[in-house]
């Protein structure tokens, strides 16, 4: 993953906030690939509870953006 990721510094605060629920939603996508590749691969329970952890923190983050941009509409 080689993008660097911009937030339009004079964009609207409404803006920003699907921005980067956008790339929250793109982190997810990766982060749950990644973890699939573990599985594959049979890791330990470890780094799997861990991947696990952090995919469900980017959607609890995701859920939270999406549910303040839906009341600003």
């Amino acid at each position: 993953m080689s993008k660097i990721i911009e937030i339009a510094p004079l964009a609207a605060k409404e803006d920003k906030l699907e921005q980067i629920s956008e790339y929250l939603e793109e982190l997810k996508h990766e982060l749950g690939e990644v973890l699939e590749e573990y599985e594959d691969e049979g890791a330990d329970s470890s780094k799997l509870d861990a991947l696990t952890e952090a995919l469900d923190a980017l959607e609890d983050a995701y859920d939270a953006i999406d549910e303040i941009v839906a009341e600003e509409l």
